[in-house]
Order: structure tokens, then C-alpha cells, then sequence
């Protein structure tokens, strides 16, 4: 039923609980985990170019950190072959664009991404994800 199946994360406590849901259906499928690890550049566009070049090469290096360790620790737990996705962009967006790569058939997200500031003015990703994707959603609950 599942051959590619993409999840992401921010490296939060809430998050793992998609990643750990992911894993053990890929686990169960014997499918590919794609772990997405997207460092969001919103704070980005109020600065000036030196120091925006310095924040995206910063949240680069943060989002593979990321992906790194969140992968490694899911394919151990779980025994399931991991494919690392660190980006840097807006996370339903990066999530959808490796979905389509890589010929995803479900993205798994979970529930509580972002807080109430941020989300009143981007958007939950789940509800971006919802609304705009062509794959197949998971939505775990994570609170």
C-alpha cells in the first residue's frame, strides 16, 4: 500500500510523535522513510542581504542537524531505510515539494506545528497540506 512515505519535522518533542508513526508504518509496509527537516526562513526577509545569507546558511545547517539524528534514530528504533530531506523553506511547502519528488504516497505531519502567533498569519501546516497537496495526509495527533 505504501512504498515512499514522507514526514516531517522541526525536531520538537511533538514532532518525533509523527516521525515515530511514520516509521513504524514504514516498518510495517517495508517502506522508505523520507524525513523532512525544513528550517523555516520567515524571520529572514527583515534583514539586510549579509545577514540573511548568514541566517539561511545557519538554518541550513540546523535543518540537516536535524534530519540527520531525527533519521539515524527512527531507522534504529525501527529498522526502516531513512532518506534524509534537509531544506530550508516554508515547511508545507518543502514538504510537498519532496512529496513530489520522490513520488510520495502519504505525508505524515502532526497536529500541532506551529504556535498561535505564526500560525494566524502562515497557516497550520496540516491545514496547508489539506488544502493544497495531490498526496494522501496523515495527521497524528500530537498533544
Amino acid at each position: 500500500m505504501y512504498s515512499r512515505i514522507v514526514v516531517g519535522t522541526d525536531g520538537t518533542d511533538r514532532s518525533l510523535i509523527a516521525v515515530d508513526h511514520a516509521a513504524r508504518l514504514a516498518a510495517a509496509f517495508a517502506a522508505e522513510l523520507h524525513v523532512v527537516a525544513a528550517a523555516s526562513p520567515s524571520d529572514a526577509a527583515h534583514q539586510r542581504p549579509e545577514a540573511m545569507s548568514a541566517m539561511m546558511a545557519t538554518l541550513s545547517d540546523l535543518s540537516a542537524k536535524t534530519a540527520a539524528k531525527i533519521g539515524h534514530d527512527a531507522s534504529k528504533r525501527h529498522g526502516v531505510r531513512v532518506i534524509e530531506h534537509p531544506q530550508v523553506g516554508e515547511p508545507a511547502s518543502v514538504l510537498m515539494a519532496v512529496a513530489d519528488a520522490v513520488d510520495a504516497d502519504l505525508i505524515v505531519v502532526g497536529n500541532k506545528s506551529m504556535n498561535g502567533r505564526i500560525r494566524k498569519f502562515t497557516g497550520s501546516v496540516p491545514s496547508l497540506l489539506a488544502h493544497q497537496t495531490r498526496h494522501a495526509i496523515l495527521i497524528v495527533h500530537t498533544s
